[in-house]
């Protein structure tokens, strides 16, 4: 009951997952600011809330996303298979990407993708950035929806 309060209470997204998203949105807001690369990171929570998260950067950024994917779906497990945290029951997925605005000009964004173990789907959002390595001066919207994807738990 209380799973099936949370997503009713926060659009379909658990406050877990909720958190999660926005835990690494920000951890990689903060690399853009910083002007450190950003690949593909993905991260996944287990019921106790252990976090583990992996990054994803030796081959190109589609790759990468596929190889996050399928890190999440096998259960978040170290590189050596083995189990660190249990058995994920929220993900999330952040990587630098572009969104066309209303124009059809593509800008720089941050894409988050992010689910909750039973759901029906996952979802994504993204953030638009500008004055990436720019520390102070690296500006970036509020969070906007991006639709809905295939959950990966």
């Amino acid at each position: 009951m209380a799973d099936e309060q949370a997503f009713e209470n926060n659009g379909g997204v658990s406050e877990q997952c909720d958190s999660l998203g926005s835990e690494l949105m920000g951890e990689a807001l903060d690399k853009l600011a910083a002007g450190d690369a950003l690949s593909v990171v993905a991260s996944a929570v287990d019921a106790r809330g252990e976090r583990m998260t992996c990054e994803f950067d030796d081959d190109s950024a589609e790759v990468c996303l596929e190889a996050a994917h399928d890190w999440i779906t096998r259960g978040a497990r170290a590189q050596d298979g083995s189990k660190v945290i249990g058995k994920p029951v929220c993900y999330a997925i952040a990587y630098q990407g572009a969104i066309a605005d209303e124009d059809d000009v593509f800008r720089d964004a941050l894409i988050l993708e992010f689910g909750d173990r039973g759901a029906s789907c996952g979802y994504s959002a993204y953030a638009l950035v500008d004055g990436i390595g720019r520390g102070d001066r690296f500006r970036y919207t509020d969070p906007a929806p991006a639709g809905e994807l295939p959950c990966l738990l």
